[in-house]
């Protein structure tokens, strides 16, 4: 079987490398039998797969029933995520003119070539949140009572989905926020927070949180907090360690909603507040929450901005010049203003050191990835569905899109 080759390869090379220092080289025999005798060796088998993709692993449960229940064991699953944590692509989602779900794969990572998520462009069907891997959407193409809704969690390498509420519609048109709560390096099981808005008046407005949790494949009793109309509560909210997180743009503040204390307050404003002329994105990336943000007369020119842990304020994570992009990308500039500029940050991708810390950022008709240290940019994809021509003063000028980005992770955790 080809997938067994591809293990005893793997096996028969730990072995040779084990033997380095040893004088002399091994027979193929005596390979072979080094293999055997690894494949049997569970701890060392488990310490080699975890170093295989998602893909290949899934089809290596066929092998024999040891492989079959370790490649199945949730703890195998968290060590294979913690190995491999990084991204294997982007998820993106047209919002205006340009519905649909498609993937960017980043560096390293080949796609299956019929994604398993197709169906979710499928009409009646709508994506309302993802994280790392997992994805929440509803459907109204499986029930006969044009009044009820089904929310399913996807599992998008495989496709597969499983039902975890109905609904009315009445109920869902107030359904103001959907998160998906998944860290697979730390568990196999994933929450669900719906944030309803169930009544105002004219200075505050409740929000119903219900939380559907994986472990008990139940939905919890639900919360309700008070939100005054100042805190500027809306649909781009982040999730992170037990809080929701929102940026104000009005009052140019982040607030955030701790679940567990059941509490709400507003993160110190930066030091350089009034410089800033725009917040660019708003978002979350290994752990920690992120703000990029332009000054008043350089759009160009980011600074990308981190919550410090207990939230008591901001510092200066990176420093970003763009301008390198313009000659490549001649559809930034606006013909008409010499400092407007078109490009949209999709997110913040962090590696193990910041030398690997790249911006991906859409540009008119294309997605690009720009490494924040050494200013080296590639193109990811080219799409029509980033980009839109119009005329202006008999000139013509282009802009983006609303595009929505999640990042996509291969995992082995199960629905």
């Amino acid at each position: 079987m080809e997938e067994e080759l591809i293990v005893k390869d793997h096996i028969a090379t730990m072995a040779t490398i084990r033997k380095s220092q040893s004088n002399g080289g091994s027979s193929t025999t005596r390979l072979q039998m080094s293999a055997a005798a690894v494949a049997s060796n569970e701890d060392l088998l488990r310490e080699i797969l975890t170093r295989l993709p998602v893909r290949p692993l899934v089809r290596l449960k066929v092998v024999c029933k040891q492989w079959c229940f370790l490649i199945s064991d949730p703890e195998f699953s968290i060590s294979h995520a913690r190995r491999n944590h990084r991204s294997n692509g982007l998820l993106l989602k047209g919002l205006n003119q340009a519905p649909g779900l498609s993937l960017v794969p980043l560096e390293g990572y080949q796609p299956p070539r019929v994604l398993p998520f197709n169906f979710l462009n499928k009409r009646g069907t709508n994506v309302l949140d993802s994280c790392k891997g997992l994805l929440c959407y509803y459907s109204m193409a499986d029930l006969h009572n044009p009044m009820l809704i089904s929310y399913y969690v996807c599992h998008l390498a495989s496709g597969d989905s499983t039902r975890i509420g109905v609904f009315d519609v009445l109920s869902t048109i107030h359904v103001r926020v959907v998160i998906v709560s998944f860290d697979p390096s730390k568990s196999v099981h994933y929450k669900v927070i719906l944030i309803h808005q169930i009544s105002s008046s004219s200075s505050n407005f409740l929000l119903k949180i219900d939380i559907y949790s994986s472990v008990t494949q139940s939905w919890k009793p639900a919360k309700v907090v008070t939100v005054p109309y100042d805190a500027g509560f809306n649909n781009e909210a982040v999730y992170m360690n037990g809080a929701i997180y929102w940026y104000d743009r009005t009052q140019k503040a982040v607030w955030y909603l701790d679940l567990d204390a059941e509490c709400l307050d507003r993160v110190p404003e930066l030091k350089d507040w009034l410089k800033i002329s725009s917040v660019k994105y708003f978002g979350e990336s290994s752990g920690n929450l992120h703000l990029i943000a332009t000054c008043r007369l350089q759009t160009m020119l980011l600074t990308i901005y981190e919550m410090k842990q207990d939230r008591s304020g901001w510092f200066v994570k990176y420093h970003c010049d763009l301008h390198v992009l313009a000659d490549a990308f001649p559809r930034i500039l606006r013909a008409h203003y010499d400092n407007l500029h078109v490009y949209h940050p999709l997110c913040l991708l962090e590696g193990e050191t910041q030398e690997e810390a790249t911006l991906v950022l859409v540009v008119p008709g294309e997605v690009i990835s720009y490494n924040l240290k050494t200013n080296a940019f590639k193109t990811l994809c080219r799409s029509r569905m980033i980009g839109v021509l119009y005329k202006w003063n008999g000139a013509n000028e282009w802009e983006t899109l609303g595009i929505k980005t999640y990042q996509y992770l291969e995992t082995l955790a199960r629905i």
